[in-house]
């Protein structure tokens, strides 16, 4: 009989223990943000979900310019549990447990110590969740779930194995490649090629067999998922990435974004005062390097003495730098140094791998150095969604210090060295934890406050139980109150996310779920325009963003305006005649330069 206490015991016997603890951390930490966070750009899971149970078709019907699987895995979970708040976010949690146990797996492949291993799950947990905007309700945590598992998988592919195994893990590489394309199509097709490559690289025997197996499993799950949508496979191309390119600026321009990462980087750095925060970041473990662990190691005057100068340099510098050690350097400092190095390292394992092929003299080549390729490829591919910023793309970054314990092109022989690099791993660990901590939520105006704070139950009337923002709710009520009555059947249109709809349980006036500025065609806006000019919604929510309108004209359309520019206008002029009629503003959410203005308009009587 098994011991059912064995894997227990095993997960907290003395190698397995740091990481074991390190694992409930990681997880309790995404518990909270789970539970605390709830903005006014949500609600359009939910709708999309909805409509599609209803048997609205996802591209032909709803325009939608995404992949379908969080879709189609939010209608599944609605379908069988109902659209109460607190049930809906089982998914998330079934995220954060799986995203965890990958990297948990991926973090002991490694012959590190307990407390290395230890240190190292919590830097790729936290640094990689520190993306301001990164949530485990959103698409994004499946994308990244299916690289890590794809990893685990290819670790095992150069381990002696029978043949039948070695086909099935290829078969399942596939599904994860695929199941990736329908959640985001850029980061499925960087691992795919990624995955590719690798299975070439790390399979003893049979690549090619190896190779079709994965291919033929990744398109089969892309048919399938596209099937379950219930449109054509045109309607589906059309919408999420003919139109959807064409909201990001063009192929032309996407194609060019990674190109750009580097010199957007080098712009970050330049700052003076970005100097100096790189200054103290790889200073401070420097200083536990040279000059406090040494009193650690033997109490000595000289030691003493050293620790008093190592305390001083560390601490010093902390009140002038302020709140920017947490706030700036994991969102800024990291991934802007982490992108340059991770450009460096790209070209580092490609000149090594061709001087292990072609140079007279063998050069020493670890085919696992390979593997470092997949999170470099969805490092650029990240960046075709940022413009080229290097800002945000903080999940493979992290995956890449995860990953170098076991396929690093360079071994660290020297003990101050190692010391050096754990020091610095931990130091970002808890930058990183602190600035979520802070700040769980940022996207643009959707902000979501400090945990634990200005929190409060309450209990919706269709969605039962739920944890808000007393801001939140101060300000959706209203809109609420002033909508019910006839907005089920006189329409209530939310631009550009449907949370009032959401929060308000009123469907979205004709389908139009979304219109942010990047994820909705230029075809779908003109539509909308017209139809708003002939015989628009009693009610409109309209978040006005001028700064943020500006922003997406400039990074993605060369400064042009966007039709977004000529539905705003339409909405001002409107105003201005008094056609439409301003019910109640508000300046909710506004932050930093984005000074948004809510508009609740009444088009009728």
């Amino acid at each position: 009989m098994i011991n059912a206490a064995t894997p227990l015991r095993k997960a907290f016997n003395h190698q397995n223990r740091p990481q074991s603890l390190t694992f409930l951390l990681c997880l309790l930490f995404g518990l909270a943000l789970i539970a605390d966070t709830q903005t006014a750009g949500d609600g359009g899971w939910f709708w999309y979900a909805t409509f599609f149970l209803g048997g609205q078709h996802l591209y032909s019907a709803m325009r939608l310019a995404l992949q379908p699987l969080f879709v189609l895995e939010t209608a599944s979970f609605l379908a069988l549990f109902g659209k109460g708040w607190l049930i809906s976010k089982l998914p998330a949690v079934l995220h954060l447990l799986a995203y965890c146990i990958g990297l948990l797996l991926l973090a002991r492949s490694s012959t590190l110590s307990g407390w290395q291993k230890s240190i190292i799950l919590a830097c790729a947990f936290f640094a990689s969740i520190d993306f301001v905007a990164y949530r485990f309700d959103d698409y994004h945590v499946l994308a990244d779930c299916f690289e890590v598992y794809s990893l685990v998988l290819l670790l095992k592919l150069d381990q002696p194995a029978q043949p039948r195994r070695r086909a099935i893990a290829a078969a399942a590489l596939g599904i994860l490649s695929g199941l990736s394309i329908m959640t985001r199509l850029n980061d499925g097709a960087a691992l795919f090629v990624g995955v590719a490559i690798a299975i070439l690289f790390l399979t003893p025997s049979r690549r090619l067999i190896s190779l079709v197996l994965f291919a033929a499993f990744a398109v089969l799950t892309v048919l399938l998922a596209v099937h379950l949508t219930g449109d054509s496979f045109h309607d589906w191309a059309s919408c999420s990435i003919f139109q959807a390119a064409g909201s990001k600026g063009g192929a032309g321009n996407i194609l060019a974004y990674p190109l750009q990462v580097p010199r957007n980087a080098l712009h970050f750095l330049a700052n003076p005062y970005a100097i100096l925060l790189v200054a103290w970041f790889i200073g401070a473990p420097l200083v536990w390097v040279f000059l406090i662990r040494p009193f650690l190691r033997s109490a000595s005057p000289a030691s003493l003495f050293k620790l008093g100068a190592g305390a001083a340099l560390v601490l010093l510098p902390i009140p002038w730098l302020g709140h920017n050690l947490v706030d700036a350097v994991p969102t800024v400092v990291f991934p802007a140094l982490g992108a340059l190095l991770a450009y460096a390292l790209a070209l580092a394992i490609i000149l090594r791998f061709l001087l292990h092929r072609f140079a007279q003299a063998k050069h020493s080549w670890n085919p696992r150095e390979i593997l470092l390729l997949i999170p470099l490829g969805q490092l650029v591919s990240g960046s075709m969604s940022s413009g080229g910023s290097p800002i945000g793309l903080n999940g493979p970054l992290a995956m890449l210090i995860l990953l170098l314990p076991v396929a690093s092109p360079v071994r660290l022989r020297r003990e101050p060295a190692r010391a050096f690099v754990f020091a610095l791993l931990a130091l970002l660990a808890v930058d990183c934890a602190a600035c979520k901590y802070r700040s769980p939520f940022l996207w643009h105006s959707y902000k979501v406050a400090t945990l634990f704070t200005g929190r409060q139950w309450f209990h919706h009337p269709d969605y039962g139980p739920m944890i808000i923002e007393r801001d939140t709710l101060a300000f959706i009520q209203p809109i609420c109150d002033a909508v019910q009555a006839d907005a089920a059947q006189q329409g209530l249109l939310s631009l550009p996310y449907p949370y009032p709809n959401y929060f308000c349980a009123v469907p979205p006036w004709h389908g139009y779920i979304q219109t942010f500025y990047d994820t909705s065609s230029r075809q779908t806006i003109q539509t909308l325009i017209a139809e708003l000019q002939t015989a628009p919604p009693k009610w409109i929510v309209y978040q006005r963003q001028p700064y943020n309108l500006a922003l997406h004209e400039q990074i993605f359309n060369h400064g042009q305006p966007l039709p977004h520019r000529v539905l705003d206008q339409l909405i001002e002029q409107k105003i201005a005649s008094g056609e439409w009629q301003p019910i109640d503003t508000s300046t909710y959410g506004s932050n930093g330069p984005f000074t948004d203005q809510w508009l609740l308009l009444r088009t009728r009587p």
